[in-house]
């Protein structure tokens, strides 16, 4: 009977071996942890911590997380975090001022995380809580996000006419019930000025991806074919660079703000020096400090050879910039985008990493008057998504993506 239990012992410890969180969504209420394999309520080992002034609800998960730690603010000063905490163990922090209802519940793959007595903070919106793969409803949830409640109200009023002159989106696969992103009509783009910069250029490689392929050429090709789809939908548009020569910071917004453009977007992609095979995943950035190790690090990568113009803006002038109307526009543009990306590439590809909508103090974006965005396409380091994003498929299905979400985000702030 012992020798029983030992063998089950080390089938079930070779089964979990390799089990791994591959993303998480965050909810309205709470998260879904996405594993590589099935999983049960078993696997999850809980207790609490009672501090000073606040609660502390723990979950550890024999599991790798795919990606760095992510935090997620809800309201009633609820925060939920998720990292690594050694090197076969995930552990999950809820942290409360008072007790808490929480409700786990685990189906195949899937793990979700629900507490009913808050909702997702103000001003922390993720991607992940828009875009949910497995459902077949696939419009954004608009309504349910909005950063205050003027905003809410004056979007039930937008909803209600776009209703009234936009056809509902026609399913392209009913295989699994993703819709196409409706397109602007083109009358309404008449007069919208989009300004593309690809990242990087000239004696600027950026990163160097799979094959030695330099960031600063595949990010060119995206600005180009994104260029293409948006002059075909009627927007006017302007490149910061179509060729490979180098450009200043100061000079691509100085250049956005010339052409009194109404949207700037910055396209780059991401890397990583160690463990290359750890990290994929599109994230979208708009103008912000940064708020989690993964935006400081992205930011930090961005920003290497920006030190000329770091020192022109200065600390206050860089707050200056933060006014919450550009914030509050960037952050929709942002979430549009991400939207349009993943739902895009889904439509083709398997495995596609929702990265997230994310702050940082990017100083390409600093000097910008109207919504803008930085973009970081994939990880070109990846061994897959490296190869992918040098794929003129790929790159056409990102730009695709992107214009999607341009439309998007005109259906609602026209």
């Amino acid at each position: 009977m012992i020798r029983f239990f030992i063998l089950l012992f080390l089938f079930c410890m070779c089964a979990f071996a390799d089990l791994r969180i591959v993303s998480i969504k965050q909810l309205q209420n709470g998260i879904i942890l996405e594993f590589n394999q099935n999983i049960q309520a078993q696997h999850f080992k809980s207790f609490t911590l009672h501090g000073e002034d606040n609660l502390r609800y723990v979950y550890d998960i024999n599991a790798q997380l795919s990606g760095t730690a992510r935090v997620f603010d809800f309201q009633n000063d609820v925060n939920l975090k998720i990292a690594q905490n050694s090197a076969q163990k995930v552990r999950l922090v809820i942290t409360t001022s008072k007790k808490l209802e929480i409700h786990l519940k685990t189906e195949k793959k899937q793990a979700r995380f629900e507490m009913p007595d808050t909702k997702i903070e103000n001003n922390r919106i993720s991607i992940a809580a828009l875009f949910d793969r497995d459902s077949k409803k696939t419009t954004p949830k608009t309504q349910e996000t909005k950063k205050t409640k003027e905003i809410k109200e004056s979007q039930k009023t937008e909803k209600k006419q776009e209703n009234k002159n936009i056809p509902k989106p026609k399913n392209t696969d009913k295989k699994d019930g993703k819709q196409e992103v409706q397109k602007v009509d083109v009358k309404s783009t008449k007069g919208k000025i989009v300004v593309i910069d690809p990242g990087h250029g000239g004696h600027d490689c950026g990163a160097m991806g799979v094959g030695r392929v330099c960031e600063k050429k595949i990010v060119l090709e995206i600005g180009k074919y994104l260029r293409d789809i948006l002059n075909k939908r009627g927007y006017k548009v302007h490149m910061t660079r179509n060729s490979d020569r180098f450009i200043g910071l100061r000079q691509r917004t100085n250049f956005a703000n010339n052409k009194n453009a109404d949207l700037f977007i910055s396209i780059h992609a991401n890397a990583i020096k160690e463990n290359k095979e750890k990290l994929e995943g599109i994230e979208s950035y708009f103008l912000s400090t940064a708020r989690s190790e993964r935006a400081k690090k992205v930011a930090a990568l961005e920003n290497k050879d920006a030190t000329e113009d770091m020192n022109y803006f200065s600390k206050q002038s860089f707050l200056n910039t933060l006014n919450t109307q550009r914030i509050i526009a960037s952050n929709r543009l942002a979430i549009d985008i991400q939207f349009g990306m993943l739902q895009s590439l889904r439509n083709k590809y398997q495995n596609i990493i929702d990265g997230g909508v994310r702050e940082g103090p990017f100083w390409v974006l600093v000097g910008a008057v109207m919504p803008s965005v930085l973009l970081e396409v994939g990880y070109i380091t990846h061994p897959r998504e490296g190869k992918r994003i040098n794929q003129a498929s790929y790159q056409k299905s990102i730009a695709q993506g992107v214009a999607d979400g341009v439309d998007g985000y005109f259906q609602k702030n026209p």
